[in-house]
């Protein structure tokens, strides 16, 4: 019988990277001796290195080979599985594993907003509490959480809300999940159903899905650029509960009359879009007429994410609607 234990995978990220003489950051070779000074108590912490980038660089076939390994490991008797991380994809990473975790051991992922050698620096205590988090009791059947600053986010909830504090992660609505004490997770409110499982195999490539922005004035004129429905997906950021301009709306009606799966996200951070409220030109019921999906709760790029999982997964119109519909407001 192996002890109780946690397994530790990194991707590298901020967490185990040095400063030059200029105080810059760049990934050195830090990963293994910080693993090994985790003090967790009687759990036993095991570490593996998958990578060591900058998370804007980690693609899908790294985060399969995370999967892939995190599932081996919990098989194997591991408690639960945490993943290191670079803080600037973080959510996204979270968010997409979430699709396909498919065990009631929690993979937990963590990182820093300060490199290892920095004063300050907060990867040690991030990693510590993430260890933590996955040996928990309550953490079991939550899926994949995010630890950061003491706290466990959900994955379909956790966003990066500054790109220099230290307290960097918050989750939208709500707040986060619990906080991580010695023992146990202290929940702060009850877990949420679960929403958009796919399972299966991550794919190592998924389907291109450009995100574009639309603001004042614009018209959507780089869709022209692009053959009409030779776009398997495209997601629009929107203004307010997820609108557009009038004057965009032609070529969004043209791109979806041929084929792309076309959803609209919003640029504010709270609240989300809505599927009734406004139905002038470009609005978001006008938007649905022209058959587009809202994107609900979902920041862009988690509403790319799910896109392209769901088309990767052979998802029709009707599959798409129904599993954004369950992120709506």
């Amino acid at each position: 019988m192996t002890s109780p234990h946690v397994i530790v995978l990194s991707l590298g990220g901020t967490i185990f990277m040095s400063q030059d003489a200029s105080g810059a950051a760049a990934p050195g070779s830090r990963g293994p001796a910080a693993v090994a000074g985790i003090d967790a108590g009687a759990i036993e912490v095991r570490h593996r290195e998958i990578a060591n980038i900058g998370s804007p660089s980690i693609r899908p076939a790294d985060l399969r080979t995370a999967l892939d390994l995190a599932r081996e490991a919990v098989d194997g008797g591991a408690l639960g599985v945490v993943l290191s991380h670079g803080t600037d994809t973080l959510e996204e990473s979270a968010f997409l594993l979430q699709r396909y975790w498919d065990r009631e051991a929690p993979l937990v992922l963590t990182g820093a907003m300060r490199a290892a050698d920095a004063p300050g620096a907060d990867g040690p205590a991030n990693l510590r509490d993430a260890v933590l988090a996955a040996a928990a009791p309550s953490a079991r059947g939550l899926g994949v959480l995010v630890v950061m600053d003491a706290a466990a986010h959900l994955a379909d909830r956790v966003t990066k809300l500054s790109s220099r504090e230290v307290g960097a992660f918050g989750s939208e609505p709500g707040g986060p999940l619990a906080i991580v004490a010695p023992d146990d997770l202290h929940l702060l409110q009850g877990p949420l159903p679960r929403r958009g499982f796919v399972g299966g195999d991550l794919p190592r490539e998924l389907p291109s899905v450009p995100v574009l922005a639309l603001g004042i004035g614009d018209e959507a004129a780089l869709l022209d650029a692009v053959p009409a429905g030779s776009l398997a997906g495209l997601v629009l950021i929107g203004s307010g509960m997820g609108h557009v301009p009038a004057a965009a709306m032609d070529r969004v009606r043209a791109h979806i009359a041929g084929g792309t799966a076309v959803v609209v996200a919003t640029r504010t951070p709270r609240g989300g879009t809505s599927d009734r409220h406004y139905s002038y030109p470009g609005s978001e019921v006008d938007l649905q007429r022209a058959g587009a999906v809202m994107a609900g709760l979902l920041s862009a790029h988690k509403a790319r994410l799910l896109l392209q999982v769901l088309l990767a997964d052979g998802a029709d119109a009707s599959r798409l609607r129904a599993a954004f519909a369950e992120h709506a407001v």
